[in-house]
């Protein structure tokens, strides 16, 4: 099949009419449909509703000049590209109209040759970027689909009698954090996990990792080879990220927890009698050896106690002031809620702007 290429239309701008008419019949030569207009207004006005990619605009008009003319066109519509035109060899005018994003500069008296070069490198151009816009367009589209997608992977399951609220803020789209609940019995599973860096690829490798966890734990209800389970996968199959977790088996029978770390953040014990770090000693990153082992410890709960479990892109310091405000929710005895609010609260005001924030997440569990 035959490619057939429309030239899109050209729009012209100029106080001299025999210039600018003289440039609609070299145009017209070159394969162009151009418009001209000796007005800024009209000009400007039919702009408004064609979005031209292409101008060629007068410099030096009575009422205007090009050059303050030039800014309304690129911020219309950023991809148009202006080709400046003059009698006038100043470099002063060069200056102010590149700085003022124009594409070309175009002396009078011009040729045919002139102008095809300009109308065909700003065509060119306009091509280049209409394409990148299509394309960072679709990016965006399964970025959206895959952060949707994500998050009904990871869905909050009916935890009974646990009172359970989740939060995974991503840096971008698709979150490098990762969570699993799972009930096996009269056990229940918890697991926190932080994959390096952010984005898709980090966000596939936690969902990988949700599996390689829930397998695991269906083998044996202890954190330590949930832990050894998810290393070995990304040590011997993945290999090219590590990452921190942080998991508590959870017997509501015996009203203990079971828990170990690999590297990532301790989890903390809102209990009556005050705020307990799990801080016994842990393993290292996970991903970095296939040899490492991780340490389980144990200790008991109280029915209304709270855990809760972050990554370090909510908190990476034993210092912040959510600790003590927390702390202040758990002697007033507020819901979990409360919690939850006093987490908004504090990110609100205390994480980054988004362009430099890491992912963040957080576990809270009414035991």
């Amino acid at each position: 099949m035959t490619s057939i290429t429309i030239k899109p239309e050209i729009l012209i701008i100029d106080d001299d009419r025999d210039v600018g008419e003289a440039l609609e019949i070299l145009l017209s030569k070159l394969g162009y449909n151009s418009t001209f207009f000796d007005s800024v207004e009209k000009g400007k006005e039919y702009f408004e509703k064609e979005s031209n990619p292409i101008v060629f605009l007068d410099i030096h008009m009575p009422k205007t000049s090009g050059l303050d003319v030039l800014p309304y066109f690129k911020n219309l519509n950023p991809a148009t590209q202006v080709i400046m035109m003059t009698g006038e060899r100043d470099i002063n005018n060069v200056v102010t109209s590149l700085t003022h994003k124009a594409s070309d500069f175009l002396l009078k008296p011009f040729s045919l040759q002139t102008v095809r070069i300009a109308a065909q490198r700003a065509l060119d151009y306009y091509t280049l970027l209409k394409e990148k816009e299509a394309r960072d367009e679709n990016i965006l589209r399964d970025l959206r689909l895959a952060s949707k997608i994500q998050k009904k992977i990871l869905s909050v399951p009916v935890i009974s009698p646990l009172e359970v609220v989740v939060d995974n803020t991503p840096a971008s789209f698709v979150s490098g954090d990762f969570y699993v609940l799972s009930k096996i019995e009269n056990k229940v599973m918890v697991l926190l996990g932080d994959i390096e860096d952010h984005g898709v690829t980090s966000g596939l490798i936690g969902l990988l990792m949700t599996s390689i966890a829930r397998e695991a734990y269906k083998e044996s209800q202890d954190p330590s080879n949930v832990l050894k389970r998810m290393n070995l996968e990304l040590s011997q199959e993945i290999g090219t990220h590590s990452l921190t977790a942080a998991v508590a088996v959870i017997d509501l029978e015996k009203k203990t927890i079971r828990y170990a770390r690999g590297g990532h953040p301790f989890p903390v014990l809102y209990q009556a009698a005050g705020q307990k770090l799990l801080n016994e000693k842990s393993g290292q990153l996970l991903g970095i050896m296939d040899t490492l082992e991780f340490e389980s410890h144990e200790i008991p709960y109280e029915t209304g106690d709270v855990l809760f479990l972050y990554s370090d892109g909510l908190l990476n310091s034993l210092s912040s002031p959510l600790f003590k405000e927390l702390e202040e929710v758990r002697k007033k005895g507020l819901s979990i809620e409360d919690y939850q609010e006093a987490i908004r609260t504090f990110s609100k005001v205390s994480l980054p702007t988004r362009e430099f924030r890491d992912d963040s997440s957080y576990l809270l569990l009414r035991l």
